[in-house]
């Protein structure tokens, strides 16, 4: 479980949306320079003002979540990490009310919940593994063609089954066989996620 790792850090540079033509357009815009240039702590305030002020739109609070849930990865302190969690957990919980039974939001708090049981298997797999499960296959059933809700579920399955010593080849495979979801996105919403192709594509190599 300690193998799953989201990197999302660079995500805009693939996106092709980040040519500021508003308020909103260059405050996100410079959100996402601010936490690729790893000044994590700036981007989430900007993207954390920029959610209070789009008192609709789901995208800045799920990016606030986002880095949140993704940088809880690293840090080593169960403590630090618990309350990074707890924060991101608040932050879900807003966007759901922005925009209820959205894949993408769904997938991301299962990934949050992944970040108890990757810091503490013993002691969380049991608790949040069900509910994991629950999420991401909400998820993918929200929306078939979002593919970080099927990666997400592949990698969380892959990470189960790498723990137990089991054959990862079937998971490369559905990984594999998911790319084209990812090069067929419909990036129409500004700022919509869209990343996820590399990683999808390492991982498909990974029993290689």
């Amino acid at each position: 479980m300690k193998n799953i790792i989201f990197s999302i850090a660079f995500l805009f540079f693939t996106t092709g949306i980040i040519h500021a033509q508003g308020q909103y357009e260059a405050g996100m815009g410079k959100a996402f320079n601010l936490w690729g240039e790893g000044e994590t702590q700036e981007a989430l305030a900007l993207f954390e003002r920029i959610s209070n002020a789009e008192s609709t739109n789901w995208i800045p609070t799920y990016y606030a979540a986002n880095l949140l849930v993704s940088t809880a990865f690293g840090i080593e302190d169960k403590d630090a990490r618990i309350a990074q969690l707890e924060k991101a957990k608040t932050t879900i919980e807003q966007a759901h009310l922005k925009s209820p039974d959205n894949s993408e939001i769904v997938s991301l708090e299962g990934l949050l919940y992944m970040g108890y049981v990757a810091m503490d298997p013993p002691t969380y797999a049991m608790e949040y593994g069900p509910k994991i499960a629950q999420l991401l296959q909400k998820a993918v059933t929200l929306n078939p063609d979002n593919p970080r809700a099927h990666a997400n579920m592949i990698e969380y399955e892959m990470g189960t089954a790498r723990f137990f010593g089991q054959d990862l080849q079937p998971f490369c495979e559905r990984m594999a066989a998911l790319i084209p979801k990812f090069e067929n996105q419909d990036l129409r919403e500004p700022f919509a996620p869209s990343y996820g192709l590399e990683r999808a594509k390492a991982l498909s190599k990974d029993c290689q």
